[in-house]
């Protein structure tokens, strides 16, 4: 791999950042969720991350862009499918580094995971096995690992440890500054959904149809339930990370069933069908003014807002098209997209209206640090500012 450092800004649109945005604290998004338990919600009362909105700049990475980037200090680090990892100092879209897989690793398999922020290095992991720890301020590589298995499950970051699964079963937690082993738990499937983690507690869910909790210190099994043998029954696995919140664990199956599980015991307290393929994660939030709600899109091509503690249907929106990602609710917006329209929309939460649309579409579109939004399209990352007139 390569490190070229101090490359400039590569921003298509320049302009001065709104003295609102200014004004406005900054927020850490260094992980696919945002926080730990993957709820992908930012509160948020500025107005400038309210719609209208408008592309305000971009940045194009000429490559597939599958999973948001990790949004540290006012620095986003932006990974395509080729691997190649970029830092951008948000304030001036300037590229402080950037990270380009070495020529002789061309033709391997190179889809990445999620990048991962945590104590001043950014995780990285290779379907082919590869996890790569890189210094955040200069780019440099402080170690690498093979661990000889197909990683699609975003490693999660914790007080010095990483966590993440592999196609080989097992969930692997490593600690952060050096990739050694700190234990491994063995699922009855492959692992392909990212872990979740709260209070202790580490949640994933693997390719069978299972969900499982363990303690994060020890790896050590609290409970575990098989979807496929307790009602509503059925089959698929879980490509859908978890998401932790009001004393639930909620995550999708790929035949489109959303779960929400007790966070004690692993009973499932309710499923919803959506009837077709769901291989995004919910989005959980409490937006004042409505009730606990997980937001979720289906192939159907229907988007759902469904109540978190029954998991009656609030409402949904029809999107024209799959929803192949993740949503994501900053204020009282929640965004998702679809490929065959091309485009991103934002639905207001109190309304169900559609608020925001934007023709670039991405997996999970929309991400913030607290100042400004920004749309992560198929290539590109753009920046978001308020539309006026």
């Amino acid at each position: 791999m390569a490190v070229v450092a101090g490359c400039g800004s590569d921003s298509s649109n320049s302009g001065s950042d709104a003295s609102s945005g200014n004004e406005a604290k900054l927020i850490d998004w260094p992980l696919f969720g945002r926080v730990p338990e993957r709820t992908h919600y930012l509160p948020a009362k500025q107005r400038a991350l309210d719609p209208p909105l408008r592309e305000k700049w971009s940045i194009n990475t000429h490559g597939l862009i599958e999973f948001p980037p990790a949004v540290a200090n006012g620095v986003a680090y932006v990974v395509n499918k080729y691997g190649n990892l970029r830092a951008v100092q948000l304030s001036d879209r300037k590229t402080l580094w950037r990270q380009i897989r070495d020529p002789k690793d061309r033709g391997k398999p190179t889809d990445v995971t999620s990048p991962v922020y945590h104590q001043g290095l950014v995780f990285i992991a290779r379907l082919d096995g590869q996890l790569v720890a890189l210094d955040a301020a200069t780019g440099k590589q402080t170690w690498e690992r093979n661990l000889h298995a197909h990683l699609e499950s975003s490693p999660l970051a914790i007080g010095g440890t990483l966590y993440l699964g592999s196609d080989e079963t097992n969930l692997i937690a490593l600690r952060a500054s050096d990739g050694a082993t700190v234990w491994q738990f063995n699922a009855p499937g492959p692992i392909r959904a990212s872990p979740s983690h709260h209070d202790g507690r580490v949640y994933v869910a693997d390719y069978e149809g299972g969900m499982f909790c363990v303690d994060a210190d020890n790896g050590k099994l609290l409970w575990r339930t098989n979807t496929t043998k307790v009602p509503p029954f059925g089959k698929g696995g879980f490509y859908s990370s978890p998401a932790i919140a009001f004393g639930r664990v909620y995550a999708a199956r790929d035949d489109g069933t959303v779960f929400a599980f007790d966070q004690r015991n692993g009973k499932v307290e309710w499923s919803f069908p959506t009837n077709n393929f769901v291989y995004g994660s919910p989005a959980v939030a409490k937006v004042p003014g409505t009730p606990p709600t997980v937001y979720i899109g289906s192939y159907n091509e229907h988007f759902y807002a469904l109540n978190a503690l029954s998991g009656k249907q609030e409402w949904r929106f029809s999107v024209g098209g799959p929803v192949p990602g993740t949503a994501t609710v900053v204020g009282h917006t929640v965004y998702t997209s679809s490929f065959k329209t091309q485009h991103t929309v934002g639905i207001d939460v109190h309304t169900h209206r559609k608020t925001f649309e934007l023709r670039e579409a991405g997996y999970t579109p929309v991400i913030s640090d607290g100042r400004a939004l920004y749309l992560v399209g198929y290539f590109e990352l753009l920046g978001l500012e308020p539309k006026r007139g």
